[in-house]
């Protein structure tokens, strides 16, 4: 399943090239977010379920820690059973996570996805779980919102802030917030830029600390990509805010790579990667439309592109 041979690549090349460290410290120094064993794992087939027990995902998370050391890392969803099965052991796994991250001195953030407020409730009455950084979703279609979420654009900000307050947050606290079909939609289809635009402005709060644009189709292109990131900068987002979270469809390489580098032009230097060729929402989308997500190979070969230019 894993391939270490391109982040082997990259970290033999850092070390014996001085430009390429000085220009990698120069951008923040991007590590990978890993998520793996959230997106990666939500459109698993029924037939399929039965081979990620929860032994199986301990052993995908240590060989991801192990062989690629991302910042942070999705750790399931507190969502239910019925909607998604292959999450019930969501919390068990997060446990072992923190407990292996204490025991092996290893660094990385582990978050959970929080469907809603309900579940939030749920996950806080669980004294064993202590977690810090949270996962929340909303998206810019009202369509998508209320067939995934069952909640209106406006209901679900509401009850974003309500969740926020229920956390009674402090600076220990992170949380990320996944905005879907950016810049289009599975049910509505191509979505105006502005109007994203001004629903990723609405939650440009302290409290929420990254706002994660989540290309749901895989069919987001680099000129929509800097017109909307740009928009958002001028009306007071920091780039550094921002993050990505791409799908790459067969025949948009290309593309995909160029709105990895035009991030990084911008010092957006977060990206979402999983180590599995899978991904999308299965709620809202059909088998057809879904696409992997950035895969670790594409990270780093994208990454070392981008030095290579200078």
């Amino acid at each position: 399943m894993l391939s270490n041979k391109p982040f082997q690549i990259f970290i033999s090349t850092m070390d014996s090239h001085i430009i390429w460290r000085k220009i990698y410290k120069h951008l923040g120094s991007p590590r990978p977010f890993d998520v793996t064993l959230r997106d990666g794992l939500q459109n698993v087939s029924k037939e399929n379920m039965s081979i990620f027990s929860l032994d199986k995902k301990k052993d995908i998370y240590n060989s991801i820690i192990n062989q690629y050391k991302p910042i942070s890392a999705e750790i399931g969803s507190i969502v239910s059973p019925n909607v998604l099965p292959i999450f019930k052991d969501s919390t068990e796994l997060f446990d072992y996570c923190e407990q292996k991250n204490k025991i092996d001195n290893q660094f990385c953030n582990h978050y959970l996805l929080i469907p809603n407020k309900r579940k939030l409730k749920e996950l806080m009455l669980h004294s064993a779980i202590a977690c810090n950084n949270f996962s929340f979703i909303t998206s810019v279609s009202n369509s998508f919102q209320q067939k995934n979420t069952k909640k209106t654009l406006k209901e679900t900000k509401v009850e974003i802030e309500s969740m926020i307050q229920l956390l009674c947050f402090n600076e220990s606290k992170q949380i990320k917030l996944y905005i879907s079909c950016i810049n289009q939609c599975p049910l509505e289809g191509k979505i105006h830029n502005d109007t994203i635009v001004q629903e990723i402005l609405q939650y440009n709060c302290p409290e929420i600390t990254n706002i994660c644009l989540s290309d749901t189709m895989g069919t987001l292109e680099p000129n929509d990509f800097t017109y909307i990131v740009d928009k958002c900068y001028k009306h007071g987002i920091p780039y550094s805010k921002l993050s990505l979270h791409l799908h790459v469809q067969k025949g948009r390489v290309k593309a995909v790579k160029r709105i990895f580098h035009e991030a990084l032009d911008r010092k957006m230097i977060q990206f979402d990667v999983s180590a599995l060729e899978t991904g999308g929402c299965s709620v809202t989308m059909q088998q057809s439309q879904l696409a992997p997500n950035l895969s670790y190979e594409q990270y780093y070969t994208f990454l070392m592109d981008y030095l290579e230019k200078y």
